[in-house]
């Protein structure tokens, strides 16, 4: 008979390896449980649905556990198998009557089976359960929207905003779906509602208007932008965020016109200052090419404040911006010039050779030289400049124009030194390599073409993209036409030097020469493209687009054809009022002609002209 100290040592012993036994077992489950988990997502991430499906359930059949459900739940979804996950989720709900994405998920399987109104209704159901507070709406809502019910989720921030206990808009959140929806407008209006809420949102929403700018394919978010903007600040003229952000997106489509406008009317009221943007205005417009506003903007300033803080900066950049615009329209009316030469007299008299006159000391020289044929007044008034106690870089400014006026009037060696003292002195400035072009253009006038091609050789990688253009459209000029005919070349770069110097009946002779004697498949387009911009200068816009045509139709594969495709696309536009034929030109120009330095500039023209004939 065993000794009752023995049996409790086996009773001991017994329980021991009971409690080991269901240990191991534990382990095992837990050690099993993660390895179907494991193949589980493997057969998930490599779509195979059916057999991620099973193990799911059965973990979720198991262990009871909501995430097994949801995932076995979304398997059957991406299966299709609407009829046994609408059963799964109704038998889950009845346990589980607040877990909202479920709801969700099954008014979706409604509205795949195509019932759609009975998925609204269910979800409407729904809603009367669902908690009235901030974090459950927008739980709900994101829910929603991951399912495609954008309308009910726009429907629920509406019905939520009205309730005081949340006291919240929802106004971003409606403004974000409104956007996938692709509806820009109601999206435009929520994000200013929202900015009006959060004045200190300001940067956040701009930059979503950016983005939304960014991807707009037929530019229809642009209008929607602007007529939102324009609206909000006519409805509340005192909200500064909104005018703000006007001006802003003026700014990013070029739309300087309006910029001015909303500026000025700013600048009116009591207590407003907005001259120093005006200015700024001002001066991005010039640097555009939009003179006719620069102008606007600084008679503005001039009007305003008589002899004032920005009356020195308004009256050059007025100067600058009226001879800039009478170039830009090939304008040679002597009486015009006579005029403007005349009120620059007056203004150095008024104001006095000081740094903000130096760039009207550049038109003035330009006015007498080729406008007014009063080359040696010119050449005076640049030289007396020059002797001025001035920065390196407007010393060298006037030295380029110095050296243009000497290469008009036939001193080339006078030119050549300048512009290779402007090289010296200015080193990789980019007004250094705007002087080596002048220098290697001097040298193609006058025949030498080796020396002209080893200097542009250089410059075709040169850092302004205006510079390296030229040189590589001189480059090839030289290049092909050399392998054709020297004497055709000689000629053609005789009849160039001729019209540098507005000397158009000697050119035109010169090139009716080489189409009698040096005709061929590089020659005749340069000489119908000179021809062009030699009649568009003399004002017979229409001979000017025929010649353009015969470049850009009959040489499309020349180095030139894009270049007549622009400036014919700027002529019908400007000169001759064909705005359908101008937006031809443009649309050519960027379907053919991809890799052009022309490209960006035909895009935005073109854009801007449909805007406009809309």
């Amino acid at each position: 008979m065993k000794s009752p100290r023995v049996h409790v040592l086996f009773t001991m012993i017994f329980i021991c390896f009971a409690v080991y036994m269901q240990s191991v077992e534990a382990q095992n489950a837990k050690t099993q449980r993660q390895i179907d988990e494991k193949i589980a997502r493997e057969f998930y991430m490599k779509k195979d649905y059916e057999k991620a499906r099973d193990i799911f359930k059965g973990l979720y059949d198991t262990y009871g556990q909501t995430s097994y459900f949801t995932q076995y739940t979304d398997c059957l979804l991406l299966t299709s198998d609407y009829e046994t996950a609408e059963k799964a989720y109704k038998t889950f709900l009845k346990k589980n009557p607040t877990h909202w994405k479920s709801h969700v998920d099954l008014a979706y399987v409604y509205s795949q089976q195509g019932e759609n109104d009975k998925a609204e209704k269910y979800l409407n159901k729904v809603l009367k359960d669902l908690p009235a507070n901030k974090n459950s709406i927008l739980e709900f809502t994101n829910l929603l929207r991951v399912r495609g019910f954008n309308e009910m989720a726009i429907n629920v921030f509406n019905k939520a905003a009205k309730n005081p206990n949340i006291n919240y808009s929802f106004s971003l959140e409606k403004a974000y779906t409104y956007n996938s929806m692709l509806d820009f407008e109601n999206s435009t209006d929520c994000y200013l509602q929202y900015l009006k809420e959060r004045p200190d949102q300001y940067e956040m929403v701009k930059n979503r208007f950016r983005v939304m700018m960014m991807y707009d394919l037929n530019g229809n978010v642009d209008d929607v932008i602007r007529m939102a903007l324009l609206r909000k600040t006519q409805e509340e003229p005192d909200n500064e965020e909104f005018s703000s952000l006007l001006m802003w997106y003026s700014l990013q489509q070029q739309d300087y016109e309006l910029a001015l406008t909303l500026l000025k009317a700013l600048d009116r009221r009591a207590g407003a200052d907005f001259k120093n943007d005006i200015i700024h205005i001002a001066q991005i417009a010039y640097d555009n090419g939009q003179y006719e506003i620069a102008i606007d903007a600084y008679n503005y300033i001039l009007k305003k404040q008589d002899e004032g803080i920005f009356y020195v900066e308004a009256t050059a950049g007025l100067i600058e911006a009226e001879y800039q615009q009478a170039v830009a329209n090939g304008s040679h009316d002597k009486g015009f010039y006579e005029q403007l030469s005349a009120r620059i007299d007056d203004a150095f008299r008024k104001i006095g050779f000081i740094k903000e006159t130096m760039p009207i000391v550049d038109v003035q020289a330009e006015i007498l030289a080729f406008e007014l044929n009063r080359c040696d007044d010119a050449k005076a008034l640049l030289n007396n400049t020059l002797e001025m106690n001035l920065p390196q870089k407007y010393k060298a400014e006037l030295k380029m124009k110095l050296a243009d006026v000497y290469l008009f009037t036939d001193e080339v060696w006078e030119a050549t030194l300048l512009y290779s003292q402007i090289e010296m002195a200015m080193k990789n400035e980019p007004i250094a390599h705007e002087a080596r072009f002048k220098n290697a253009q001097l040298r193609y006038f006058i025949g030498e073409f080796e020396w002209a091609n080893a200097a542009l050789k250089i410059l075709k990688s040169a850092t302004s993209k205006l510079v390296a253009n030229d040189a590589m459209t001189l480059s090839l000029t030289i290049n092909d036409n050399l392998e054709y005919d020297t004497v055709g070349l000689k000629r053609l770069a005789k009849a160039d030097y001729y019209i540098y110097q507005h000397k158009y009946k000697d050119a035109n002779q010169i090139l009716d020469s080489i189409i009698a004697y040096n005709p061929n498949e590089v020659s005749l387009p340069n000489v119908f493209y000179r021809k062009a911009k030699m009649a568009a200068d003399d004002g017979v816009f229409e001979l000017a687009d025929s010649l353009y045509k015969r470049v850009y139709e009959g040489y499309s594969d020349s180095y030139i054809a894009d270049k007549a495709l622009i400036d014919d696309a700027l002529l019908l536009e400007n000169q001759l009022d064909r705005k359908d034929d101008a937006m031809e030109c443009y649309a050519k120009l960027f379907d053919y002609y991809t890799a052009s330095v022309y490209v960006a500039q035909a895009r935005k023209s073109y854009r801007r002209l449909r805007d406009e004939m809309k």
